[in-house]
């Protein structure tokens, strides 16, 4: 591509660009200041599910962005033999530049040596919507010379500024506030857009991520046997799964069939696996997993009356909020379940020698607390060796106690308020 037309191209890009920061409620992210920590010179990878904010994130960051945008189907003539001409084309229309953005670069074929060109001069952050396309490339060219991101949508406290909520509580008025606000986001989720244009919108996303990011990217032959997959691990969210149960349920070929399509699915973000835990680490390989998706509101969109499933999407949304923790604040945290035939433990929370353990239930009193989960919780802890424990509820606070140990019970929504309330 001539200098004139990428002039052209960055022109029209950065006057959308402007109408879309100015027209939209700007957020601040809060993976932005883990990202602030460690903005040099370098390349910054930002990946996340298709349209949870990466372009915004990156492009609101402190100084003067030179953004391109690949998807674009003006920058279809461009190869990587251009990015001297690019560099010449954002000096002549903008003049000097703090950073560069590069928004789904991988849609450029050898993007990765461009990147490592351009990171010299300038904090080059690359946005991408596939986790495994760009890892590879990662692994091969930048080893070492790079920082990875990963955002999702927006935790419940997001969701609170972009509404304009107050997030302080207070009075039992505002108590009641949040409440409605946490209900509201369970059942739509934390997309942007989504917010404003509602269930066609995620319906729309979801199509788009399981056509765009898998079955072009990966030339899958068989697209109803993916797309029967992909519905097969959003109706059984927060629940557990083998790839061969899902081979014989849906009579596909073989199992590795199968792994490959959730690999795949789980690159792209949709969903996400959770390992059972095990002392031993062999059988954290060979065991049971369970499945979340990406959004509860995108849950809600594509599986018919599961809002009426509060329990299980409640699940989801502490399993993002620990996503949240490790891509956010704590990369060393690791994340899993555990399950022995006595009973099962929703959360395995750990970070080195530091473990906690988490179970969520639909309850809004005492009474409707499970004698059995309380009982399990208790067991579990013992088996860990931990004195607490944490049992998350719709609507009751407590501390339940016995034999020296401590549940703390605690509602949804304010363990969701509290940013990353975890012992560890």
């Amino acid at each position: 591509m001539e200098v004139e037309e990428l002039k052209r191209v960055l022109a029209d890009q950065h006057e959308v660009l402007s109408e879309k920061l100015g027209r939209e409620r700007i957020v601040e992210r809060e993976l932005r200041g883990r990202i602030l920590r460690n903005f040099k010179p370098t390349a910054h990878i930002i990946t996340g599910p298709r349209r949870s904010g990466k372009s915004v994130l990156s492009t609101t960051l402190p100084g003067k962005v030179l953004y391109v945008n690949f998807e674009d189907p003006a920058m279809a003539g461009f190869s990587i033999e251009d990015y001297k001409r690019l560099l010449q084309a954002g000096y002549e229309l903008f003049g000097e530049f703090d950073y560069i953005v590069l928004d789904e670069v991988q849609e450029v074929e050898g993007w990765e040596r461009m990147v490592s060109a351009l990171r010299e001069g300038h904090p080059t952050v690359v946005t991408g919507s596939n986790a495994r396309l760009l890892s590879r490339e990662f692994s091969t060219y930048l080893t070492g010379r790079y920082l990875s991101y990963t955002l999702l949508p927006f935790s419940f406290r997001e969701f609170l500024a972009y509404k304009g909520i107050n997030p302080e509580v207070r009075t039992t008025k505002d108590e009641a506030r949040v409440k409605r606000a946490l209900l509201e986001y369970i059942q739509h989720g934390g997309f942007p857009e989504a917010l404003r244009f509602g269930r066609e919108y995620l319906m729309n996303l979801y199509n788009d991520i399981i056509i765009r990011d898998v079955i072009v990217r990966y030339g899958i032959r068989n697209v109803r046997e993916l797309k029967e997959v992909a519905f097969y691990l959003f109706s059984n969210f927060a629940g557990r799964f083998t790839y061969s149960k899902i081979k014989n349920t849906l009579g596909i070929g073989n199992v590795e069939t199968v792994k490959n399509y959730v690999e795949y699915l789980e690159s792209a973000y949709l969903v996400f696996e959770l390992p059972k835990f095990s002392f031993k680490p062999k059988e954290v390989l060979r065991g049971d997993r369970k499945v979340y998706a990406v959004d509860t509101g995108m849950v809600n969109t594509v599986i018919p009356k599961v809002s009426e499933n509060i329990g299980r999407l409640m699940e989801n949304a502490v399993f993002l909020e620990l996503l949240r923790l490790k891509h956010y604040r704590k990369p060393s945290v690791e994340l899993y379940y555990y399950r022995d035939d006595k009973g099962e433990i929703d959360f395995v929370v750990r970070d080195g020698e530091e473990t906690e353990l988490i179970q969520v239930t639909y309850a809004s009193g005492k009474d409707e607390i499970a004698k059995r989960e309380v009982k399990n919780l208790f067991r579990t802890m013992e088996i860990f060796l931990l004195r607490n424990g944490t049992l998350i509820t719709w609507d009751y606070e407590d501390k339940i106690e016995a034999d020296g140990r401590r549940i703390n019970a605690v509602p949804l929504w304010k363990w969701l308020m509290n940013r990353y309330n975890v012992s560890l």
